[in-house]
C-alpha cells in the first residue's frame, strides 16, 4: 500500500488530516503512512499565494522512492489570479463551480507534470473551502454555540438547496460568513481552534451524504489507497 501525501494550505487543514481524515480511513482499514504537508510561503509562514510555493513544496515528493499517492486540499474560493492558478482566466470563462473547478485540478496537475511526469498525483480543489464542510448540520455542529448563533446559520443554510454553493459574493466565503454571524452576536469565531471541533460533531460520513465534489474526492483517495 502507497504513503499518502497532502499538500494543504495552513493550520487548519493540518489539524484536518490528523484528527478527521486519517483516522476515516484507519477505521476503514487503512494505516499506510499519511502526511498533511502545508504549502511553504518564501519569507516564512504556510499559504497558497503563488503557484511557484506549491510546485517548490510538491516538487521534493516527486522523487521519493515509493513514488506515493500525492493529493491537495486548496480552497477554490481563495483562487484569483493567473498567479495562483496558470490557466485561470481560461477556468473562470466557463460556465459553473463545478466546471471551473475541474479546469482549475487540471491545471494544477499540468504544473505538476511539467516538473516530473507523476501517475499518482490526484489534484482537488475544495468547494469552496474547508468551511463548506461545516454547514452540512448546524444543528448538530453549532449546538455547543450561543442559540443567536447557531439560529442565524441554521437560516443561512436552509437558503440552499446545496451546501457546497453557500458561496455567492466575493464577501460570501463560508469562513467569512461565519465570522459575520459570530461578530454580529458578540463572539469570535476562531478558523483553527472551532472548525475541527464542529466537524467531528457533524460526522464526517453525515459530511460526505451532503458534499458530493468532496466526497468524490475521498472516494478517489481511498479506492487508490486499497488498489496501488
Amino acid at each position: 500500500m502507497k504513503h499518502l501525501y497532502i499538500i494543504v494550505e495552513g493550520e487548519t487543514e493540518l489539524e484536518f488530516i490528523k484528527r478527521i481524515l486519517i483516522p476515516y480511513f484507519s477505521n476503514k482499514g487503512i494505516t499506510t503512512n499519511m502526511q498533511a504537508i502545508a504549502i511553504s510561503i518564501k519569507g516564512g509562514g504556510h499559504g497558497y499565494n503563488n503557484i511557484e510555493h506549491f510546485k517548490n513544496t510538491i516538487e521534493p515528493l516527486l522523487s521519493y522512492k515509493n513514488a506515493p499517492i500525492i493529493t491537495t486540499m486548496i480552497d477554490y474560493y481563495g483562487i484569483n489570479s493567473e498567479k495562483k492558478m496558470p490557466n485561470y482566466n481560461v477556468c473562470m470563462q466557463k460556465n459553473g463551480t463545478d466546471v471551473r473547478i475541474a479546469c482549475m485540478e487540471q491545471a494544477l496537475n499540468n504544473q505538476v507534470q511539467s516538473i516530473k511526469p507523476y501517475q499518482y498525483f490526484i489534484p482537488h480543489i475544495q468547494k469552496h473551502e474547508l468551511e463548506t464542510l461545516l454547514f452540512v448540520n448546524p444543528q448538530n455542529g453549532f449546538y455547543l454555540e450561543d442559540e443567536k448563533i447557531k439560529n442565524d446559520i441554521i437560516a443561512l443554510v436552509n437558503k440552499y438547496d446545496n451546501i457546497e454553493e453557500i458561496n455567492s459574493t466575493p464577501e460570501g466565503a463560508p469562513s467569512k460568513r461565519l465570522s459575520a454571524i459570530y461578530q454580529k452576536h458578540g463572539s469570535k469565531y476562531s478558523k483553527a481552534a472551532d472548525a475541527i471541533d464542529i466537524i467531528e460533531l457533524i460526522g464526517f460520513d453525515t459530511i460526505l451524504t451532503r458534499c458530493s465534489h468532496f466526497k468524490n474526492w475521498i472516494n478517489s483517495l481511498e479506492n487508490a489507497l486499497l488498489t496501488l
